[in-house]
């Protein structure tokens, strides 16, 4: 089960911080430093899913949302989108 999070982009950028001085690379895994640093600022989770991200990011834009989709290739280079309701014709 996936956990979900509300966040700051000071909150991101700390724990890429983080990550980078501990020597994890591009691409590799921070889930582990962001879990300590939202335990460090006594921060929980909204709520969890078992959606995969796709399914989340889709259930999310149903609901008249446009959530961005940040994804992350091996070699670190990230790729942003926002999506987007398909309209029905």
């Amino acid at each position: 089960m996936k956990q979900l999070w509300n966040i700051t982009i000071e909150d991101y950028f700390e724990v890429v911080k983080r990550a980078k001085a501990r020597g994890i690379k591009a691409g590799e895994s921070i889930e582990e430093v962001f879990i300590e640093y939202m335990e460090e600022k006594n921060k929980k989770p909204f709520g969890a899913t078992e959606l995969s991200t796709d399914e989340l990011l889709k259930e999310q834009a149903s609901h008249g949302l446009n959530p961005l989709a940040i994804e992350t290739d091996e070699e670190g280079k990230q790729t942003y989108k926002i999506v987007k309701k398909k309209e029905e014709k």
